[in-house]
């Protein structure tokens, strides 16, 4: 993309008039995708540089963060969108669709001092709509950020620290090492779903003599936690890897080393606001700092706030300090270990057992009451998958409920009492898994209360000029019928709705008008809506809450709610572009360039330039396809787009490859802004041999450093190739200034060569050493390419060489 830019005025009456035309909107393309950050966290009241990372981001998009404690500042534009690097998936993985393809920005974090542990969200907004951003983690320890670069194990300096790292090629394993100053406990906490990265960990844990000694894998998509006894002042691994090897840059983590005792659960699992309350901590080590599950009882003190949901607290032994666990807030008196009949409203902790697989609670009622009964364990962290049921006075099931919802175990039930009497709820375990002194859960019985909850969408994107129906649903509770009245604010400028929004009493949902004016300029904001409503003779006003995406493994779908809606007015693309042959698998060679022609169609009145570049969402497995930032003048209406093919793609299946096209134009204030469409189709190949293809005998490349030695390499190439072949070689950047070789041209009507490399003196040549050798040529003015890797074992004078990589990093 070019940034020189037309003359601004003479652009915004040439784009109202075609603006005042009616044309469609040619698959806009708003920033999509779950976005990421690295490093993906920081301590409170410390200033974070990250690079921030989403897709289909233009130069001019916007990042909003939802507390405003926090200060969010972007250092760079959007960079180009980058590459998958190799080594690539083949045979049947390679038909599964990569992560998308990232643009990043440089940005920094202003964390406020006192800040509790916990996610931050950020989000992104463009003129081409509102999208999702990411997940950002407040800390209260020692940070660090891996060593991308290392190829040896990463030193953690002490003990607790929090470790932001990321997988950022398939087959990566990162390794972090650490001394046990005592003898005790260690707990690996790995955060990666919980921060929109789509792996599923594992952690393995070696000693010093290379021993496996603790492991654990994320099969269940909830992020692992492992605990492990070390033994004083030794020396022990970490390795961190996705359980099926994928990687990416966008696979970021966060791993919390921490020497202590490990909390499971508590009992009670919430604490009353404002109270100090007796609690029975379950966990590893929580008493005596050995390897097993056991408990100890604290006192502990809850905070007042009302705004907080949970808080974290940190149990204090002799053995250590645990790591952060989060315990529930609430306004009710918690309660555990009873069988007397409940009273309204009661929350009570309760365990189950391989022996004793249900809990039953009684409770009196009086025919037409409105009751709210729910249940929690995994909302607690707890392994149980709860079942929720009521019986009657006569013992018959009254109600029953599994799940809340698609996303959440947790039930909850809304029951209408038919008869005076004593009822039951009865608690279950559905999950198969084996009990343990951790698994528990925690009931609430309360009489259901009048009021409601309102809910809509986290983005909207409405066209300038245009309108957008943006629906607000309502979920009634305890017997709630009341009208309730929405209001709108902070709301994009030149957005307005319309003038009495009310829910009615009978309706589930309200469909609002956002209507933009056809003056607006292209703007976003975080905006926010409320509903009032007459409740038990007073008014109250509730937040619309919306879901953000994001956390893989949220406990809770309440934990992803937010109360800020961010709405963008957008400009519709005044082109469309398609290519001719639209998914018609053309046959090419791999390790060549294929040229499809691309129609570019433009609305009356556009003449800017377009940009096409590769869309941020691909279809299969790219195994390193790729295409150039191509400009597009004025006047073209056809024009061939050249997507390299690399040699090593498979020819059992089709290969495809996705574009967008991106233009400036000017809102209707005369601000230049990016606006992208999709390419209609796909640009679809079929793939046969080569043009070009250079290999090497297996032989064993050894040398001390200071010598010299030869590299035999055989070419293949093609009759239909008549350039030059360019012959070089790549070294790993560690060695490249301690080696030296002559790059020239491969003879024509010559098979083999052979290249001579020379090497300096030095011990950093110690090692085995993978090279890549590359032949270049053209055809039709376009690249061919062939490479080879091989390896080089540098040996001090008399050693017996390995011919064998030593244990890497990455």
């Amino acid at each position: 993309m070019r940034s020189s830019l037309p003359n601004a005025m003479l652009l915004v009456l040439c784009y109202i008039a075609f603006l005042n035309v009616q044309n469609e909107v040619h698959a806009q393309l708003a920033p999509g995708g779950v976005g990421y950050a690295f490093p993906a966290g920081g301590k409170a009241g410390t200033k974070i540089e990250v690079k921030l990372g989403g897709q289909d981001w233009t130069p001019d998009t916007e990042f909003f963060v939802d507390d405003p404690r926090v200060k969010l500042e972007v250092l760079s534009p959007p960079g180009p969108v980058l590459m998958h690097e190799p080594p690539y998936w083949f045979d049947i993985k390679s038909f599964a669709n990569d992560p998308a393809l990232s643009r990043e920005v440089s940005a920094r974090f202003t964390l406020p001092e006192g800040m509790l542990p916990g996610p931050i969200r950020w989000r992104v907004a463009n003129a081409n709509g509102a999208g999702n951003g990411g997940i950002f983690m407040v800390g209260d320890t020692t940070e660090i950020i891996e060593n991308e670069s290392t190829k040896t194990p990463q030193e953690l300096p002490t003990l607790p620290i929090a470790v932001s790292g990321r997988l950022k090629k398939i087959e990566e394993i990162d390794r972090y090492k650490f001394k046990s100053g005592n003898s005790g406990l260690v707990t690996c906490d790995l955060f990666a779903r919980r921060l929109g990265s789509d792996f599923h960990g594992v952690i393995e844990i070696h000693n010093q003599n290379n021993q496996k000694i603790a492991e654990i894998y994320d099969t269940e998509g909830v992020d692992p936690t492992l605990t492990f006894a070390v033994e004083k002042d030794s020396d022990y691994t970490i390795s961190i890897r996705d359980v099926d090897y994928r990687g990416f840059r966008s696979s970021t983590y966060r791993l919390i080393v921490n020497h202590g005792p490990r909390i499971l659960a508590a009992i009670p699992a919430a604490g009353k606001r404002g109270q100090k309350q007796s609690i029975e901590f379950i966990g590893i080590g929580v008493a005596t700092g050995q390897g097993k599950i056991e408990s100890i009882k604290k006192e502990v003190s809850f905070p007042t706030d009302e705004k907080l949901d949970s808080f974290t607290f940190k149990l204090e032994t002799p053995s250590g300090t645990s790591q952060a666990f989060p315990i529930l807030l609430s306004n009710l008196d918690e309660k555990s270990g009873i069988t007397e009949t409940l009273s309204s409203p009661c929350a009570v902790t309760g365990r189950l057992t391989d022996a004793k697989k249900t809990d039953s609670y009684p409770f009196m009622a009086k025919k037409g009451e409105l009751w709210t009964i729910s249940c929690l364990a995994a909302t607690i962290g707890s392994n149980l998958d709860v079942t929720l049921s009521v019986t009657g006075p006569d013992g018959k099931e009254l109600a029953s409920k599994d799940d809340s919802s698609p996303s959440m175990t947790d039930p909850e039930l809304f029951l209408t009492i038919p008869a005076d009497g004593e009822y039951k709820v009865v608690i279950s375990d559905i999950s198969g898994r084996p009990k343990t002194p951790a698994s528990i859960y925690r009931v609430v019985i309360d009489r259901s209360k009048s009021g409601f909850k309102l809910r809509t969408l986290p983005t909207a994107s409405v066209p300038i000029g245009g309108t957008l129906a943006l629906a607000v649903s309502i979920t009634r509770e305890g017997g709630f019928k009341e009208p309730v009245t929405l209001n709108f604010s902070n709301l994009p400028e030149g957005v307005t709705v319309p003038a009495n929004l009310v829910i009615a009493p009978t309706a589930a949902s309200l469909n609002v008008t956002l209507t933009c004016a056809k003056d607006a300029p292209a703007s976003a904001k975080i905006a926010k809506i409320t509903g009032s409503a007459k409740v038990a003779e007073q008014v109250i006003t509730n937040s619309t809450l919306a879901p953000l995406k994001g956390d893989l493994a949220a406990r809770s779908p309440e934990s992803s709610l937010t109360n800020g809606i961010l709405m963008a007015t957008t400009l519709k693309p005044p082109f469309k572009v398609k290519p001719v042959v639209a998914d018609g698998g053309i046959r090419v060679h791999r390790g060549a360039t294929y040229l499809p022609e691309i129609i570019v169609e433009r609305n009356e009145g556009f003449r800017g330039e377009i940009t096409l570049d590769m869309a941020g969402t691909q279809s299969r497995h790219r195994q390193g396809i790729r295409g150039p930032v191509l400009a597009v003048g004025p006047e073209v209406k056809k024009l061939s787009y050249p997507v390299f093919l690399p040699e090593w793609l498979e020819t059992a299946r089709t290969s495809r490859i996705a574009l967008v096209g991106i233009a400036q134009v000017p809102d209707p204030k005369g601000k230049i802004r990016f606006v992208q469409a999709a390419m209609d189709g796909q640009v679809t190949m079929s793939i046969e041999g080569a043009m070009l293809k250079l290999s090497h005998p297996s032989e064993e490349l050894v040398a001390t450093p200071g010598a010299s030695l030869e590299i035999n390499l055989k070419l293949a190439r093609s009759n239909k190739l008549n350039e030059p072949v360019k012959v070089e070689l790549v070294f790993p950047d560690e060695i490249k200034d301690l080696i030296t070789y002559s790059p020239g041209v491969w003879p024509a009507n010559i098979d083999t060569i052979k290249m001579k490399v020379d090497s300096k003196q030095s011990s950093k040549l110690i090692g085995t050493w993978v090279i890549t050798s590359r032949v270049t040529t053209q055809f039709e003015k376009y690249p061919v390419v062939s490479e080879t890797n091989l390896e080089i074992e540098y040996v001090s004078a008399g050693e017996t060489p390995t011919q064998g990589s030593p244990a890497l990093k990455k």
